[in-house]
């Protein structure tokens, strides 16, 4: 009777400890923090607009689909593009040594259906709606049901049947078949040859006519006119980055025109996605950015910024893995100046933290933006309402600095506060805001996780016209 008792004792104890103990991790303590900070916008979009790209998500297990077409692992090697078998092997063995997510284009019709007929076989396939403006129209309606999305693009009768019943897509945008994009995902500590994966990530790749040839955009002007949208959403861009200057310019010359018509009161953020071409991104980043309100982009798309243009660091090996806080500020406050005109935003989010540059003046809710952003991260990676903190894990250090460049900013060094996980600095007429990301332990989905974050930081966001 004793020992029974005593053994009950002991087990309350120990059940007591342990939540204790999970109640007081920093996970727990970065929960309960963004509920302190993170309010609501002042004001919501009502009418917001997304276009351009489109299309079907096949996603399967890269290494899986590699061995079906025998393929074995070798060389990492980056491609711009992606012209044979051994093309696409080493771009996803890079992505995978990595971890960083990349998209390239397959030159080949025929090897890519060959490739997608292959991936259509496997036992363990998905088919879920893709393409950066769809994405984020689906993001936007699920977290703001009130709110009225269009989606412009090059929409499949299966694709229809996937998107959100609350997602408008005009009569113009409805096609019979889909563009299918084949994603290639791996999970964290998953091998391919000699290389065991540090995180869950994928690596896509497409050979798109509809969205590589920015067919919508013949039918964005007209649609948005007739819309009358409060917020507009441009993404799709990237898919052009192997063709000529000749075709593409033409094309989103036409959809700078559409958003450039629309009232002062009206922002546009442009959403990107991985460009191998830095001749193309140098292109597109002079000629579209400062049009623009806002942009949203992770580290690898940021660094290639730089790189294209000559910015911060583009000349030496600062690739980390998990990026450093202070380099990319540094790169994205360079970013708010070296591209100027209507450029007032940055939404930069990697797999551990998400930083919001601005502008001062121009956004209002941005600490709160950046909180909400980085909390839909968690959620979206773990397929759960709420955030379970012992499903997460912190992998933000616990000191960081903000900047290598400015030096006062760099004699100070944060000590990261888990109860207050939302940090904001100054400089120079630019604010910062950050988050950490609490990390998926066993994530079930990593597509799309960037389109989420995305649209959950821009409707919590409020643009000030100028």
């Amino acid at each position: 009777m004793f020992s029974n008792t005593l053994l009950l004792a002991i087990a309350f104890a120990l059940a007591g400890y342990f939540i204790s103990n999970t109640n007081n991790s920093k996970e727990s303590r970065i929960l309960r923090g963004w509920d302190r900070q993170l309010g609501k916008p002042a004001v919501s979009y009502d009418r917001v607009a997304v276009g351009l790209n489109a299309n079907l998500d096949l996603i399967v297990r890269g290494t899986e689909l590699l061995r079906k077409l025998d393929v074995s692992p070798g060389p990492a090697k980056d491609h711009a593009v992606l012209d044979t078998l051994s093309d696409l092997q080493a771009m996803f063995a890079l992505s995978h040594s990595q971890c960083s997510a990349a998209e390239r284009i397959m030159t080949s019709a025929k090897l890519y259906k060959r490739i997608v007929d292959a991936a259509a076989s496997l036992d363990d396939k998905k088919y879920f709606v893709g393409g950066n403006a769809a994405l984020m129209s689906q993001a936007m309606v699920e977290s703001s049901p009130s709110s009225k999305v269009m989606l412009v693009g090059a929409v499949g009768e299966t694709l229809r049947d996937l998107l959100n019943s609350s997602v408008f897509v005009p009569e113009s945008s409805l096609q019979k078949d889909d563009e299918v994009h084949l994603i290639l995902e791996y999970s964290r500590d998953e091998k391919w040859g000699n290389n065991e994966a540090t995180c869950a990530n994928r690596f896509i790749f497409s050979h798109d006519v509809a969205n590589g040839e920015l067919q919508p955009a013949d039918n964005f002007a007209s649609a948005l006119s007739s819309f009358n949208p409060q917020l507009v959403v441009v993404a799709g861009l990237h898919l052009m980055d192997n063709t000529p200057e000749s075709f593409w310019l033409p094309k989103v010359q036409k959809v700078m025109a559409a958003t450039s018509s629309l009232p002062a009161s009206v922002p546009v953020h442009l959403e990107l996605a991985s460009i191998g071409n830095l001749e193309f991104l140098a292109s597109l980043g002079s000629r579209v950015f400062s049009t623009v309100q806002s942009i949203g982009l992770n580290e690898q798309e940021l660094m290639a910024i730089s790189r294209a243009n000559n910015g911060p660091f583009s000349d030496e090996d600062t690739a980390s893995d998990p990026p450093e806080v202070a380099v990319m500020s540094d790169i994205l406050y360079w970013m708010l100046k070296h591209f100027g005109g209507k450029l007032s935003r940055v939404h930069f989010h990697s797999l551990t933290f998400h930083i919001i540059a601005e502008v001062n003046g121009r956004w209002n809710n941005s600490m709160t933006a950046v909180g909400a952003a980085a909390r839909v991260a968690g959620r979206r990676a773990c397929q759960v309402p709420q955030v379970d903190p012992e499903k997460v894990r912190l992998m933000f250090p616990d000191i960081y600095l903000r900047s290598l460049k400015d030096q006062q900013i760099r004699r100070e060094p944060i000590v990261f506060d888990a109860n207050s996980p939302v940090n904001s600095w100054q400089r120079n007429g630019v604010s910062f805001h950050l988050s950490p990301v609490l990390v998926c332990r066993k994530p079930l989905k990593t597509v799309g996780l960037g389109d989420a974050i995305s649209a959950t930081g821009l409707l919590n966001s409020q643009y000030v016209p100028a």
